[in-house]
């Protein structure tokens, strides 16, 4: 059914009609009187905007010339009076005028009506134009609703990501958690595995958004089963991979680096599957070491094959994990911060987890503003 229907009883609608001519206001009135429409009047662009703060209002009809304030004087005005809200706007004038209708249109008009006016045009107008109020009012309180579930779906996901690490005695562990839009796909955990084997995990969904959050969040759960279970690191991941392999969208994946560190043995074992590789600081020899192995993207295939490499830890290294938004953060030349940067930030940067955390943000600040950056940041620092 149309909005407007001689006699419809389900629908109220209420226009302003702004014009110095008692005429046309009168012939308005008269042309939609029959359409269950409330017209209110107004003389001038400052009585106008006086009667636009008493009511809401679901379409104007503005004369453009007209004494104290003319249309493109109240155009300008109206929007600090409506604010967010979206009033249509039909401008009616006695000039075909070209630059009239251009000025109209820039400032804000949303069509035009020709003098005199025409009540079969003024009613085709006037009902297109209500169309157009009712389906942006409808989209807006979707999109409002959408907001609160991101709202919400954002809180839940600061939950789960972990922010205290104090549960783990040694090594000292510390991160960060930057999502790109209120929600993203990167995640990072430990797991206390005994009194003396500790699991870390950094991975990185494809995407960003809900769909990227809501892998994350699933990736997270079955890490945090298997990892209790199965130790060898390479196992993990094939688990893993055989778990998340069926909940996958085409073309989307997940890469992740797992280490389990055994404080008994001082030993780490970890596996790669197709992440960012993440950087070990050897004190000793004053070096930096790639921590990489052979292994696809979780969800690719349904049978992978994941390799485990392994590392002494000696007191005084320290490592960072990594998502790839830090190392392919671009600065104004569309240069990257790069892999190189980072580990000679590792390197020099001898300080306690929470200073390095905020001192290494404050480094990539100062290489490009993050708030432009066009991926999540996220990573994890260890110090033994």
């Amino acid at each position: 059914m149309s909005l407007l229907s001689p006699h419809n009883t389900t629908v109220s609608k209420n226009i302003l009609v702004i014009d110095d001519s008692k005429l046309n206001r009168a012939i308005v009135k008269n042309t939609l009187l029959n359409y269950n429409i409330q017209v209110f009047e107004a003389a001038d662009g400052l009585e106008g905007l006086t009667v636009l703060q008493s009511r809401h209002f679901d379409l104007i009809l503005l004369d453009i010339v007209m004494p104290n304030l003319d249309g493109f004087g109240f155009l300008e005005q109206c929007k600090q009076y409506i604010g967010d809200d979206f009033i249509p706007v039909i401008l009616m004038t006695g000039l075909d005028d070209l630059n009239s209708k251009i000025k109209g249109l820039t400032i804000g008009a949303d069509d035009f009506l020709l003098k005199p006016l025409n009540q079969k045009e003024l009613i085709a107008r006037v009902q297109s134009l209500l169309r157009l109020k009712q389906a942006h009012d409808e989209l807006y309180e979707k999109n409002q609703q959408i907001q609160k579930e991101l709202e919400y779906a954002k809180r839940l996901q600061q939950f789960i990501i972990p922010k205290d690490f104090s549960f783990i005695s040694y090594p000292s562990i510390s991160g960060r958690y930057l999502p790109i839009a209120d929600i993203g796909g990167d995640l990072f955990d430990c797991y206390k595995i005994s009194d003396s084997k500790i699991g870390v995990l950094i991975a990185d969904v494809t995407g960003h958004g809900i769909a990227a959050a809501l892998v994350m969040s699933m990736a997270k759960m079955t890490f945090n089963i298997y990892s209790y279970e199965i130790f060898p690191t390479q196992q993990l991941m094939s688990k893993i991979n055989e778990e998340m392999r069926g909940l996958l969208l085409d073309m989307q994946y997940i890469t992740a680096f797992y280490m389990l560190i055994d404080n008994d043995h001082q030993n780490i074992a970890f596996t790669n599957a197709g992440h960012t590789r993440p950087l070990y600081y050897r004190k000793s020899t004053d070096k930096i070491i790639a921590l990489d192995t052979n292994g696809l993207f979780l969800g690719i295939q349904d049978e992978s094959l994941y390799e485990q490499k392994s590392i002494h830890y000696e007191p005084g290294d320290r490592c960072i994990l990594y998502t790839d938004g830090i190392t392919e953060l671009k600065d104004d030349n569309n240069e990257e911060f790069g892999e190189v940067r980072l580990a000679k930030f590792l390197k020099q940067h001898n300080n306690t987890s929470g200073s390095f955390c905020d001192n290494l943000l404050q480094t990539l600040e100062h290489f490009a503003p993050l708030k432009e950056r066009s991926d999540d940041i996220a990573f994890l620092f260890i110090e033994f």
